[in-house]
C-alpha cells in the first residue's frame, strides 16, 4: 500500500478539514443512564443479535518452542506456520505463530511453551432482525465509534473500512476495527454483517489483563464490547441540525463533506457532542460468553453457505428492510436521504412487544 498521503486510493476517507460546531439540540444521558442494563434501558425493539468468538490470535517467541507446531497441528487438524519477525535492517530478532480460529483446548495447550500474546482479534457476528445485510452494516459503519481513538483518517480497502487507517510496513496501532459484509458468517454460513475488534500489540492485551492464551476462554463478549464500542444514534442528530438550521442545504452539505455521515469523525473534532447523544447499545443482544466452533478457510463468499443458503442470500440482497427503515421528521423533505433513522412502524413496535 502507498505510504504517501498523496497517493491514497479514492476509497479512503479524506482527512479532517477544519472545525466548526454544530448547533443540534442534544439529548442528555446521565452517566446512570449508559450503566443500565438491556433490560432496563429504553421501550425500544432490539435491532441485532450478535455472536462473538476468537477469530485470530498471535503469539510471538524468542525463539522456536519445539513441539509446539506438532501439538498445534493435531488439536486443529490442519497446518500452522511460525513466521519470522525481522526488522527494518532485515535482523531477525523472533519468530510469531498466526492462529486463526483457535480452540478452547488449543488455547490451553499453549499455556506450557511461554511466549507473549501479541495480539487477538474477537469478532462479532452481526443479525439483524428487520433490515437487510447492507442496510446493517450502513449502520454500523455510520455509526460505531472505537473509544479513546486518536483523531485520524478512516481508510477502506477491498470492501473492509478500518478505523484507524495503516500500511505495511508501519507500526501497527494498538486497537482497531474493522467491518466487511461479503462473507457470510464462520459460525453458521448465514449472511452477517462482521465486525473485528482487533487488539494487535503486546500492551494492548496486557491493558485487558489478559497474559495466557487459555484466558481467553473466559472472555464476556458484552462487556468487551461496551467498553470499546459505542453504537451512537448520529442520523437523527444530523437530522435535528438540519430541521433547525436556517440554510438546511448548506448545513446537509457541511455533514457530508466533513464528516461523510460517519460518528467517528464526528467524535474526533466535537468529542464533547458525542457525550450528550443517545447510545444503541443496549439494542444489540450479545452473550456473555463466546461461542465456538467458527470455521477456518479462505474467504470466499460462498466457502460456508449450502446451496439452499446461497440462494436465500442472494435474495435477502435485493430487498431492503421492511421494518427499520429510513423514516424521517416530518418538517423534513422526504426526498432527502439522512441516512438510518432508528424508527419502526407501530406494528413493527406491537409485534416486538
Amino acid at each position: 500500500m502507498p505510504k504517501n498521503k498523496s497517493q491514497r486510493p479514492p476509497s479512503a476517507t479524506p482527512l479532517l478539514g477544519p472545525i466548526r460546531r454544530s448547533s443540534a439540540s442534544l439529548k442528555l444521558i446521565r452517566p446512570a443512564d449508559l450503566a443500565a442494563p438491556a433490560a432496563e434501558a429504553l421501550d425500544e425493539p432490539l435491532i441485532a443479535d450478535i455472536e462473538a468468538y476468537i477469530d485470530t490470535i498471535e503469539l510471538t517467541y524468542p525463539r522456536r518452542p519445539k513441539g509446539l507446531l506438532a501439538e498445534a497441528r493435531a488439536i486443529l487438524g490442519r497446518k500452522v506456520w511460525f513466521e519470522d519477525i525481522v526488522d527494518a535492517k532485515g535482523n531477525r530478532w523472533g519468530v510469531r505463530l498466526p492462529l486463526h480460529q483457535p480452540t478452547p483446548a488449543l488455547l490451553v495447550a499453549l499455556d506450557k511453551y511461554g511466549g507473549s500474546l501479541s495480539r487477538f482479534d474477537i469478532a462479532f457476528d452481526i443479525f439483524p432482525r428487520d433490515m437487510s445485510i447492507e442496510l446493517m452494516a450502513k449502520v454500523i459503519r455510520e455509526c460505531a465509534i472505537l473509544r479513546w481513538r486518536r483523531p485520524q483518517a478512516m481508510f477502506e480497502i477491498e470492501g473492509t473500512l478500518y478505523w484507524t487507517e495503516w500500511h505495511a510496513g508501519e507500526v501497527r496501532p494498538d486497537r482497531n476495527l474493522a467491518e466487511y459484509h461479503d462473507f457470510p458468517s464462520k459460525i453458521d454460513g448465514r449472511p452477517t454483517a462482521h465486525l473485528e475488534l482487533r487488539f494487535q500489540t503486546s500492551d494492548a492485551t496486557k491493558a485487558q489483563n489478559l497474559h495466557l492464551p487459555s484466558q481467553l476462554i473466559g472472555l464476556n463478549p458484552r462487556a468487551l464490547f461496551d467498553k470499546h464500542i459505542r453504537i451512537i444514534d448520529l442520523q437523527r442528530h444530523i437530522a435535528d441540525d438540519i430541521n433547525s438550521s436556517a440554510n438546511p442545504d448548506r448545513t446537509r452539505g457541511f455533514y457530508e463533506r466533513n464528516y461523510q455521515r460517519r460518528v467517528q469523525l464526528f467524535k474526533d473534532r466535537q468529542p464533547h457532542l458525542i457525550r450528550l447523544l443517545e447510545p444503541l447499545n443496549s439494542r444489540f443482544a450479545i452473550k456473555d460468553h463466546l461461542t465456538w466452533g467458527a470455521a477456518s478457510g479462505p474467504k470466499d463468499a460462498f466457502t460456508w453457505l449450502t446451496r439452499d443458503q446461497q440462494s436465500q442470500h442472494l435474495a435477502q440482497s435485493e430487498h431492503p428492510s421492511s421494518a427499520l427503515i429510513m423514516q424521517l421528521p416530518e418538517s423534513v423533505d422526504h426526498k432527502i436521504d439522512y441516512g438510518i433513522m432508528y424508527s419502526y412502524s407501530s406494528a413493527t413496535r406491537k409485534r416486538h412487544r
